[in-house]
């Protein structure tokens, strides 16, 4: 399959390509989380974060995951924290917003064991930041909030 490499494939094209072909598209790849913490997002807070893409390689984006509890406590399934917060993420180095506002957390990310599958997975180059800002919309909870970025990692190694 013959690729131009200066403009990426639509999702189409991705999803029908050999492993060998998306090998020479982005070179070896390797599975990867970003990780942002943010703790005691206090009622009607606003918190922001942001992490650079490591400049060893571009970045697949394909799941989101949170963890949230509330001061710290012990859960189980049945008591599993649904935060009340939202989320409007940012890439800085282009100045592209991934989303018209500031979103519910849930409509990006979902639990561990349920992750939010992005429906066109967002690719990153490498060296990327990206800014997540949250808004804790509860009327009286903190929530301390773990963000996962899940993907792919992309080596782009030269032959020369």
């Amino acid at each position: 399959m013959e690729m131009q490499t200066n403009q990426l494939p639509d999702f189409l094209t991705l999803s029908q390509m050999s492993d060998n072909d998306i090998t020479k598209l982005f070179g070896v790849r390797d599975f990867f989380i970003y990780e942002l913490d943010f703790a005691a997002l206090a009622s009607g807070g606003v918190a922001s974060s942001s992490f650079t893409i490591q400049t060893d390689s571009n970045f697949l984006w394909q799941e989101g995951c949170f963890f949230a509890d509330i001061a710290g406590a012990a859960q189980e399934d049945s008591t599993r924290v649904l935060p009340l917060v939202s989320c409007l993420l940012i890439d800085t180095s282009s100045g592209r917003q991934l989303s018209s506002s500031s979103v519910p957390l849930t409509s990006q990310f979902g639990p561990g064991d349920k992750p939010y599958i992005l429906p066109t997975p967002r690719f990153f180059r490498a060296n990327t930041q990206v800014t997540v800002s949250l808004t804790n919309f509860s009327a009286d909870t903190a929530y301390n909030l773990r963000l996962q970025f899940i993907g792919t990692k992309f080596f782009k190694f030269s032959n020369r």
